[in-house]
């Protein structure tokens, strides 16, 4: 009898060890749970220096739609420098590019999933003072000035100016290179370059200059596609962001068609 009672009570012992087991697993999964979903999901865009404003403003939008804190993380330069980090293992999510060529090559390597119009830019001539004899005779203007534009092997508006030149005949005194448009814009600001072949999307913040919109026929349309990179749930509802109304609505009124 004393054997059966206490083979009994070794199993009622041991039930119970189970049941307080399972119990602390349980709770140790839905504090791992709970510690998860705290935690702000990370994201890291690619953007092309021409947008980073618009970009810093598209964020902030995001930002306060989301349920979930989303942590941003926005890494600035020139469309082919960052394309250039992104074939090289550069752990991006969202590639906004300056055209449209770029993420297309990337897309065809096997890197990326679906992409997107998300603007289309236009090309100004900048000075960063009131010039009366800029907008009189830009022609003048451009062939006895220092002129920066971005770099036309790494940036789609440094291209574009060479195509404005070439088109118009037109040949600087001297012209200057920045790594990206926005760069060059930086020249102009800061004396290194009397005139600027520019973004427009870089004038919309309060400057002293005056700038001339260029034709749009006179060099071949800045059409920028951004590339989804990764399938995480932050870059995806980024990326689904962007073709909103809320931020087409933005992008437009950042000097963009």
């Amino acid at each position: 009898m004393d054997v059966t009672k206490h083979t009994q009570g070794d199993v009622v012992m041991w039930q119970r060890a189970k049941m307080v087991y399972s119990i602390l697993l349980f709770s140790f999964a839905l504090f791992f749970c709970a510690q998860s979903m705290a935690q702000p999901s990370k994201l890291t865009i690619a953007c092309a220096a021409n947008f980073s404003a618009t970009m810093n403003k598209l964020v902030n939008l995001f930002q306060l739609q989301m349920s979930k804190s989303t942590e941003v993380r926005v890494v600035t330069g020139s469309s082919g420098a960052l394309a250039s980090q992104i074939q090289h293992g550069a752990p991006f999510d969202v590639y906004f590019s300056a055209d449209h060529a770029l993420p297309q090559r990337l897309k065809q390597a096997g890197l990326g999933y679906e992409s997107i119009v998300y603007a289309k830019g236009e090309l100004v001539l900048y000075a960063s003072v009131q010039n009366e004899h800029l907008l009189s005779d830009w022609r003048q203007a451009l062939a006895t000035a220092t002129v920066a534009i971005a770099n036309p092997k790494l940036a789609p508006y440094g291209r574009a100016a060479l195509q404005v030149l070439q088109t118009q005949n037109v040949t600087p005194q001297r012209i200057v290179q920045g790594t990206s448009v926005l760069q060059a814009f930086q020249f102009v600001e800061s004396g290194h370059a009397q005139l600027g072949l520019i973004a427009k999307s870089l004038l919309q913040a309060d400057h002293l200059g005056t700038y001339i919109p260029l034709p749009i026929e006179w060099y071949e349309p800045i059409e920028q596609h951004a590339l989804l990179l990764t399938p995480h749930p932050s870059a995806k509802a980024f990326f689904d962001f962007v073709q909103s109304d809320a931020a087409k609505q933005l992008i437009n009124a950042s000097g963009y068609r």
